[in-house]
């Protein structure tokens, strides 16, 4: 996957909270926004999923749990 650079201009608070979670996981602060970005882009899914079909909330979050972790499953091979 081809990377992009950005810049983000944080409150401070905010940046002390993403610098202790990239510590926590042991990952780079960049990896923590970008999770957080495509966990946002996941409710847009469940939204988009409950709008076409009868699933209830919880069926539907079922359902992105099963597809996110296929799709980190294939991105890890």
């Amino acid at each position: 996957m081809q990377r992009q650079r950005v810049t983000l201009d944080l409150d401070q608070d905010v940046a002390a909270l993403l610098a202790a979670c990239a510590a926590d996981e042991h990952v780079s602060e960049g990896e923590i926004v970008e999770r957080a970005v495509r966990a946002m882009d996941l409710r847009a899914l469940v939204a988009r999923i409950r709008e076409r079909s009868d699933l209830d909330e919880d069926e539907a979050m079922r359902l992105v749990r099963e597809e996110l972790r296929a799709a980190r499953a294939e991105h890890a091979a």
